[in-house]
């Protein structure tokens, strides 16, 4: 039995304008960031409470809810960001998804009222990681950003309090764990706004490349996406 040759003798020449005529088919999928930051909204919101003092004696029902309910929302979110190559918004998504799990399972397990040492070192540490990446988004994303930063002033707070044992702190946390709400809460509603709606209605003040990967023609994304099979690199 003769196998095929080898030779590029052998084959047609490469012919340039086939390319262009070249499609590839995807499956679409839908932006999971007003998932995520809704759930995180609602998360934020149970911390706030818990930190001011609203809920009484019940830090295992707050663990149960950021575990059972937060986290896994959160995850959802992070797989589908990662799958629509929004690596930004995925990582940011997936730090905060086991930080949920982690808080939740330690509320769970730990002492009422107790101030772990552990908690306060990966609190403080979460916090800067978390400044970090509101640095990276401030770039295209100024609000994401400022959600962000929130996010970090109520971690270092947390972290803090759970070092000192200070309720001035642990007050404070509450009260910018309860700005970080309203702000992801408003982020979050303005993404599915935006993709229920034919236009947006609550601004996302996106710029350079982030509006470009909305707005822009394919061909001014960066050089090399136009041939791979995606649809955006940044939701």
């Amino acid at each position: 039995m003769s196998t095929p040759s080898s030779d590029p003798a052998h084959h047609p020449p490469y012919d340039p304008a086939v390319l262009p005529r070249t499609r590839v088919t995807l499956r679409p999928i839908g932006t999971s960031l007003p998932l995520g930051y809704l759930a995180f909204a609602l998360g934020m919101i149970v911390l706030a409470a818990d930190s001011l003092g609203w809920v009484k004696n019940e830090q295992l029902l707050v663990g149960v809810l950021l575990a059972s309910y937060v986290f896994p929302l959160q995850l959802i979110a992070t797989i589908m960001a990662f799958l629509g190559r929004d690596t930004v918004g995925a990582t940011i998504l997936g730090l905060f998804t086991t930080s949920w799990l982690a808080f939740g399972l330690l509320d769970i397990v730990s002492r009422p009222g107790s101030t772990p040492t552990v908690l306060g070192l990966f609190s403080l540490s979460f916090g800067v990681v978390v400044a970090g990446l509101a640095v990276v988004a401030s770039h295209a994303k100024p609000l994401f950003a400022a959600v962000l930063t929130l996010c970090s002033a109520r971690a270092v707070l947390d972290g803090l309090h759970n070092l000192t044992g200070s309720s001035a702190l642990q007050l404070a946390a509450g009260c910018v764990a309860l700005a970080a709400t309203l702000a992801a809460a408003y982020l979050g509603f303005a993404l599915l706004i935006e993709n229920a709606w034919p236009h947006a209605v609550l601004p996302l003040l996106r710029r350079g490349e982030a509006a470009a990967a909305l707005d822009g023609k394919l061909s001014a994304t960066r050089p090399g996406l136009t041939g791979e099979p995606g649809v955006r690199e940044q939701l």
